[in-house]
């Protein structure tokens, strides 16, 4: 059988006879004047009566017209109609001065299985959930066959998929073989087994004559879940123009053989910093981006040291969001627990505290300003009318010339077994033009011990008792006025009377050093000058005639003298002879 569709039968064109306001009301009557002869017609599957044989152009376009062959020899077929115009609702009949058309429809009838089946899908890879069933449909495999219907159709899997397999979805059996009527009614569908593997399925196409050479349907597995590797925080050194985010600080993968590619989508507008690609701001950026070293942030605006980023990772199945933090590293040096004396005072300088790297590169003098006070000491001021003050604030200046001082109370509090206790401070570090950055200075209490050695200046320490069996109140200061201890048994001053007698006599030492040197140039000038040089001639002015200027000469090397001869006179111009010098002139000294 073979519907009879608009696409060869269509008398559309009969309604541009009437004006376009009556073709609404007007009905296409088709009417059979002969039969086909090795087949039939059928409307809506039924036979098409002889006795009223009518049907209209919406039939034909719903396909509800068939042609069924008698299964004979015969290899054509036709039948005649005519056709008109007849208003809706009417008894089909001519119309006075309607126009009818009178055709012949022909219809060519080849033996059954004389063509092969064929394979038209476009798409041969099933993109599949992992874990998941998925209908099999015509997208992935439709075939052609003019000659057999899509029952007779068959499909054979030479090869089962490695990562899952092909059921029925009405009763969940596992199969080998199904139709294209099964592909059609979406009966067939692929399960895959959790793995996320891809795989694929060869088969063959036969019409139960003809077989096909063997196709192959790729299975692709989507992962259902992603896996997200992400470090706690991306740290962007102070004074940095931008930092490079690695796969180590973040990388989202599903976890198998074969890598989709993660695309990151953020959903909120960082305040202070901003996530670039090609040093150009972002909203969106790839795994495979962060892998060629493409992708960056960096702060745009100084005034927070720490900003944080929201983002939705996705793949072509599954998605996972999380929140990227972002936090400014001073560029300063800071001890790492050092050991301190409880009830001393130290010195608070580089070792403690370092910015001198950020004031390199800002040319200002950074300042380190208090956000948290340690619990069992204080900064205090050092110098000056304010000695001993708190301190809220300082800059690296002042720790160069060691204005600042920490002191440490004698307390017991949060101390273990062996007396140590544990403490910090807490600074927000700031200079012109970058961002600032929280720096924390931790630190371990210890009492203290005249021979153990410190990771700080000492400026004072605590007395220390003689003996066991002195009195507790009677204790010798371990250091004498001017000088500082070390924190060792021997004493190594700071701030003492031979630092300060160096300091005076360094200077006077390189004044004099300067001045012999500006003697000795000034004796080798003026030594120059009386003994002149040699071999140089000066041009004296050219004397008026009739004087007699004062002649000079210099030195001249014995071998290039010219030796004298006689001239002979004769001949001689008598007036060029008159003007001749006849005497030798009298030499001057040298």
């Amino acid at each position: 059988s073979k519907v009879i569709d608009s696409s060869v039968l269509d008398a559309s064109n009969l309604l541009a006879s009437l004006p376009e306001q009556k073709r609404a009301g007007q009905d296409i009557v088709y009417e059979v004047h002969r039969f086909p002869t090795h087949g039939r017609l059928t409307l809506g599957g039924s036979d098409l009566p002889r006795d009223a044989p009518h049907f209209l152009q919406d039939d034909v376009a719903r396909g509800n017209l068939e042609y069924n062959h008698d299964d004979s020899g015969a290899s054509s077929d036709t039948f005649s109609f005519r056709v008109h115009l007849n208003p809706s609702g009417r008894t089909p009949q001519v119309q006075p001065g309607g126009v009818v058309l009178e055709e012949i429809f022909l219809i060519s009838i080849r033996r059954r299985d004389s063509n092969p089946p064929e394979l038209v899908t476009l798409d041969l890879l099933l993109e599949a959930l992992q874990g998941s069933t998925t209908i099999i449909s015509k997208n992935y495999l439709n075939t052609v066959d003019q000659d057999s219907t899509p029952d007779e159709v068959r499909f054979t899997i030479s090869k089962i998929p490695a990562n899952g397999y092909v059921i029925y979805t009405d009763s969940g059996d596992r199969i080998n073989q199904f139709s294209q009527e099964d592909i059609n009614t979406g009966r067939v569908a692929f399960v895959s087994d959790g793995s996320l593997s891809d795989g694929f399925m060869e088969f063959i196409v036969s019409d139960g004559k003809h077989q096909t050479d063997p196709y192959t349907l790729h299975i692709g597995i989507l992962a259902k879940s992603l896996i997200l590797n992400q470090a706690p925080e991306i740290h962007v050194r102070q004074g940095d123009d931008e930092t490079l985010i690695t796969e180590d600080m973040l990388s989202t993968s599903t976890g198998g053989p074969v890598e989709e590619d993660v695309l990151y989508k953020i959903t909120n507008v960082p305040k202070y910093a901003a996530v670039m690609v090609d040093r150009q701001p972002t909203s969106a950026f790839t795994q495979k981006q962060i892998k060629q070293g493409r992708v960056s942030v960096r702060f745009v605006k100084s005034t927070s040291p720490r900003d944080s980023v929201a983002f939705v990772a996705r793949s072509r199945a599954a998605n996972v969001s999380s929140v990227l933090n972002i936090t400014v590293k001073p560029l300063a040096k800071v001890a790492q627990n050092p050991l301190l004396p409880r009830g001393a005072t130290v010195l608070v300088d580089r070792k403690l505290l370092d910015a001198t790297p950020l004031a390199n590169k800002t040319r200002t003098s950074p300042t380190f300003s208090m956000i948290q006070q340690p619990q069992g000491a204080r900064f205090v001021k050092r110098g000056g009318p304010d000695d001993g003050q708190p301190v809220s604030s300082f800059t690296q200046r002042d720790l160069d010339e060691g204005r600042v001082a920490l002191e440490i109370l004698n307390t017991t509090g949060g101390q273990n077994a062996g007396g140590q206790g544990q403490d910090e401070a807490r600074f927000l570090l700031k200079a012109h033009g970058v961002p600032p950055a929280e720096c924390v200075l931790p630190f371990n209490v210890v009492p203290y011990d005249p021979s153990r050695a410190y990771g700080a200046t000492l400026l004072t320490v605590p007395p220390v008792s003689t003996s066991d069996n002195s009195d507790p109140g009677q204790h010798e200061p371990m250091w004498r006025e001017g000088e500082v201890a070390s924190g060792s048994t021997t004493s190594t001053p700071v701030v003492s009377r031979r630092n300060t007698l160096w300091a005076i006599l360094i200077p006077i030492l390189v004044i004099l050093l300067l001045m012999l040197l500006a003697a000795l140039l000034a004796y080798y000038l003026v030594r120059r000058n009386k003994t002149g040089k040699h071999n140089v001639q000066t041009v004296a002015a050219k004397p008026k005639n009739g004087e007699v200027s004062q002649e000079t000469f210099r030195k001249t090397d014995p071998a290039n003298n010219i030796p004298m001869s006689n001239m002979d006179s004769k001949g001689a111009d008598p007036e060029l002879i008159q003007h001749c010098r006849t005497t030798n002139p009298a030499l001057k000294k040298n």
